[in-house]
Formats: structure tokens, sequence, C-alpha cells
């Protein structure tokens, strides 16, 4: 009987070769991961804006849970705008302090640290950070053509002009560019892309970023920039976004091997005719 065994070897030799251990955050051979191009951006930004008129999108699960609280919690804050935007003093010194914190939201800060992100994985070979950079690049840019196609469509002044110009009504229609609020879009959008690439193994990630993208998105209030509901709306939409580009675009062989809180909390023991030794995987 002829065997065939040897045209079987280098079959093996592949499978054996892609069952090898890689170092977490470093990316695979291809260097795939992250990658776009122009017509997958395009593609995603017609399911984007395609997504509210899905019948998929509103199952009995999510339509009362997400759908009616976001509607119901816009509305009220469209309604109480001209009440909420008079809590704070509004002093000059307030805006000026809350116009310097807003800047950490503006998009040349926000695609400064996708840039950095990107270049700094590049130097370094690390994958995750190299994908953070290209994905956090991709959620600014949607977020911020969805905004200013809504800014367009809805023409709202912001509070300083509607006080200024003793508008009236909701302030819908008025020229204006203030809903929503470009800077909460933006810094959600990123915040939730460095939560869900990084959450999972450093918890205070998602705290750290979305404590940020909130801080900026109340920076724009206090700045009298914008209104309560700006920002709400605007930060959904960030964070929507940036969830939807990386459940998309994420690669999950830049994970790595990456420890569970048991292999951090449990010793492996080692044990030779001459020592003993415990050890923590981090």
């Amino acid at each position: 009987m002829v065997r065939s065994m040897p045209a079987q070897a280098p079959l093996e030799q592949d499978q054996e070769s892609q069952r090898q251990p890689r170092a977490p955050g470093m990316a695979p051979a291809s260097d795939s991961g992250g990658k776009t191009s122009v017509k997958a951006f395009l593609t995603d930004e017609e399911r984007i804006w395609t997504s509210p008129f899905r019948r998929s999108n509103y199952s009995s699960h999510a339509f009362p849970k997400y759908v009616i609280p976001f509607a119901a919690i816009t509305g009220a804050l469209i309604a109480t705008d001209h009440l909420t935007a008079n809590l704070l003093p509004n002093s000059a010194a307030q805006a000026a302090w809350s116009g310097r914190v807003s800047q950490a939201g503006a998009l040349y800060s926000l695609a400064g640290m996708s840039a950095a992100m990107y270049f700094a994985g590049r130097a370094t070979k690390n994958g995750k950070a190299r994908e953070v950079g290209l994905l956090g690049a991709e959620a600014l840019a949607h977020s911020e053509i969805v905004t200013l196609v809504l800014k367009s469509a809805t023409q709202r002044e912001r509070p300083l002009d509607f006080h200024a110009n003793h508008s009236g009504g909701l302030a819908f229609g008025k020229g204006g560019d203030s809903f929503p609020s470009g800077h909460a879009s933006g810094s959600f959008a990123l915040a939730t892309v460095f939560a869900y690439e990084y959450g999972g193994v450093h918890r205070w990630v998602p705290y750290a970023s979305y404590g940020l993208a909130s801080l900026v998105a109340a920076s724009r209030m206090s700045a009298q920039k914008h209104w309560a509901s700006d920002v709400f709306v605007g930060g959904t939409t960030g964070f929507l976004i940036g969830r939807y580009v990386y459940k998309s675009h994420h690669d999950p062989l830049v994970d790595g091997d990456t420890p569970t809180r048991a292999d951090r909390l449990i010793p492996q023991f080692g044990m030779t005719a001459h020592r003993a030794s415990a050890a923590w995987n981090w």
C-alpha cells in the first residue's frame, strides 16, 4: 500500500505554526487587524445611517430597554433645556475655564490621541495600540460626519446666541449649529473604543475614558456652547458609533493570551529537588 504521508507534512507544519503562541498585544503576521478601506468606510457609513430604519434593530427586548428611554430622555431634556441652562451662574470666568477644559474634546485633540496610539503601536509592535489608533480615527470620522449632517438639518441656536438674540421656542431652525454636540460625540466615540479594547483587562479604563468624555460634555454646557439635550444626544451618538466600529472591525488576534482574574489571583506552584516556587501571571 502506498501512503501519502510526505504530502501532508507541509499542511501539518503550517497547522503547527498557527498553534504557536504569540505575545499578548502583538499583531498577526499578516498585519491586517484594524485596516479599513475606503469601500469599507462607505459601507459602514451606509449602515450607520440606515440602522434606525432596520426592523431587526427593534426587537421586543431592545425597543423598551433602549429606544423608548432614549426618546423619553431626549424629549424631556429638550423641553427643559432653558431651565437647565440657567442652573449655573454662567459667569465670564465659568465660560472661560469651561472653554479650556472642552478643548480636550476638540477634533484635533481627539485625532491627535488616535494618531499617538497608532504610531506608538507601530513603534513598539503592539497590535492592540495600533488598532486603537485606527478604530479610534474611524469612529471619530463617522461621528463627525453624522454630527455635521444633524447640525445642518436641525440648525439649533447655541445658548449664548439664543439669549443674545432674545429668540423664542426651543432654538431649532434658527440657523445655528448646536444640536448635537460634536465635542460630546467625538469624545464618547473615542472613549468607547478605548473602553472596549482595554476594559476586559484593565477595569479602570472604561471609568477613566467615559469619565473624561463626560467632563468634556459637561464643560460644553457650562461654557454655554450647548444645551443639555445637545450633549446627551451627541454622547449617545458617539457611544453607538464607537461600539459599532469596534464590534465590526476588532481583530481578536491582537488581544493575545490575556491572563484572567483567576490567573492573577491564584499562583502557579512549582517544585524541584532543591527549591519550591510560586508565580502569578500578570
